[in-house]
């Protein structure tokens, strides 16, 4: 029986890696979209009370964005940690979540590239499955309707040309343990998807929102756009052909809250990027900056890049020591996204988006927007210049 819109419109939500730069975009949309809807957002750490008023600063900050008055009345804490026995949550708590919780979304990862394989995986898979368990747990004793699970397009590692959404393990190396840990986690939902209604997300290279540049995370893309900007860097390793998928984080919030909602969206993965025919290439991107930087804040001389190998900026770097060293190695998260020119399908995403009025933002008619955010802040050092 189809239930009133009304009720169908009251979910509960149990949400892992809510504070992060995904999870903070998409508690408002979430609000929005369902208007009779409460989240349970997963603080790590700490006691309860100082969970409350972090989730408190939060509704307050989307009560000021996004005028949405009650934020505060509608999102609650919940003390746990993926990386503890059960989640770490109180008995009561998970009971209630068990009954309760309609829509569960895990997004809380490690995105560190430098942890040992086996930490990575304790952290990413470990939290994976028991979330899962969890999720069994709703199937058997309570209401749940999806199970969302934030992976990555990272999951490819170092395969190169066209990767489908339903590609998965291919025999494929990985350049770094958070790439291999992705991959394992993904394939665990997926293991599960004949008794919990997952819906799988793999977001690209996330950067700031089309519309106000505003981002909190200053990670992969950014790290050379600074070093641009300061003009400590004039050679970047891959050709000016090489594809970088950036996606701006509006848009993936946006397709992430209406995809979730859609039946047709149960059991399937949604690649969350640009693709062959929209993402940017490597030249344009270096020139739109230097063009933006030189014009807003030049400095002595107009600044100029290089496109080199990737084996000629390993034997460079090779040689360096110190300070130079230090800035190049600040380049490595870049590098799995320049080394291999990886072209993402995205014809299960684009299918359900078609009519939703959520297009895609090309980053040539708002990479000024994503420039002048980064300025006005410092690199994020002055948020309340935002």
């Amino acid at each position: 029986m189809r239930l009133p819109k009304r009720i169908e419109s009251m979910k509960k939500f149990f949400i892992t890696g809510g504070t992060g730069l995904v999870g903070t975009n998409l508690l408002p949309r979430l609000l929005k979209f369902f208007p009779g809807s409460t989240i349970s957002l997963m603080i790590r750490g700490g006691k309860i009370e100082g969970a409350r008023n972090r989730v408190r600063s939060i509704a307050d900050n989307i009560d000021r964005e996004y005028g949405i008055t009650d934020a505060s009345s509608r999102i609650h804490a919940v003390l746990g940690d993926i990386g503890s026995s059960k989640l770490g949550l109180d008995k009561r708590v998970r009971d209630e979540l068990v009954r309760e919780t309609t829509h569960v979304i895990h997004g809380a990862a490690t995105i560190r590239f430098d942890h040992p394989l086996d930490e990575a995986r304790e952290i990413n898979c470990g939290g994976t499955r028991k979330m899962l368990s969890l999720a069994a747990d709703m199937m058997s004793r309570g209401i749940l309707e999806r199970f969302v699970y934030i992976g990555s397009s990272s999951v490819s590692g170092q395969r190169e040309g066209d990767i489908f959404e339903d590609d998965l393990e291919k025999g494929q190396q990985f350049f770094n343990t958070y790439e291999h840990s992705k991959c394992e986690s993904e394939r665990l939902v997926r293991s599960l998807a004949d008794s919990i209604p997952i819906v799988i997300f793999r977001p690209s290279i996330i950067i700031g929102d089309s519309k106000t540049g505003k981002t909190t995370s200053f990670n992969v893309i950014y790290i050379p756009l600074r070093l641009l900007h300061k003009g400590l860097l004039t050679y970047v390793p891959g050709t000016p052909e090489t594809t970088l998928d950036l996606v701006p984080i509006d848009w993936v919030a946006d397709s992430m809250v209406y995809i979730l909602n859609r039946d047709e969206a149960v059991g399937k993965v949604f690649h969350q990027t640009a693709g062959p025919r929209r993402a940017a290439k490597l030249a344009e991107v270096v020139l739109l900056a230097t063009e933006y930087f030189d014009r807003h804040d030049p400095l002595k001389h107009p600044r100029a890049m290089q496109f080199i190998s990737r084996q000629e900026f390993e034997r460079r770097r090779s040689k360096m020591r110190g300070r130079e060293e230090a800035l190049m190695g600040q380049l490595d998260t870049l590098l799995p996204y320049v080394s291999v020119n990886r072209l993402f399908d995205s014809r299960n995403t684009d299918a359900i988006l078609e009519g939703s009025g959520i297009t895609f933002p090309l980053f040539k008619d708002y990479y000024e927007k994503i420039f002048e955010f980064c300025l006005r802040t410092n690199w994020g050092k002055k948020f309340d210049q935002a």
